[in-house]
């Protein structure tokens, strides 16, 4: 499911992280889709207002923060993210061998 606003990202963040989510988080390489550079995912629906040059509470993020994209769907809604998701069928073919 996917959801634009901060109050559906963090009900939908309760569900966790696809299973086939790699990839680790690059925030100066990601962008909005009109073009912001820096930090993508702090920018939909509105600017995070803790987000000052950098996320100034990165280690103590809220939930829908860290798992941001939680699957596919999400990076629709930024360019250059640096997660990427395995298609399900390799990861099966893995633990078949």
């Amino acid at each position: 499911m996917q959801n634009k606003t901060k109050v559906g990202r963090f009900v939908n963040a309760l569900d966790g992280v696809a299973f086939n989510r790699r990839g680790t988080c690059q925030p100066d390489q990601c962008e909005t889709l009109d073009g912001r550079k820096g930090h993508a995912c702090c920018h939909l629906d509105y600017k995070c207002p803790l987000l000052n040059n950098g996320c100034s509470i990165y280690p103590v993020r809220p939930l829908n923060c860290r798992v941001f994209p939680k699957n596919q769907n999400d990076l629709k809604l930024v360019k250059n993210c640096s997660y990427y998701f395995v298609p399900v069928i390799e990861i099966k073919k893995k633990i078949v061998i």
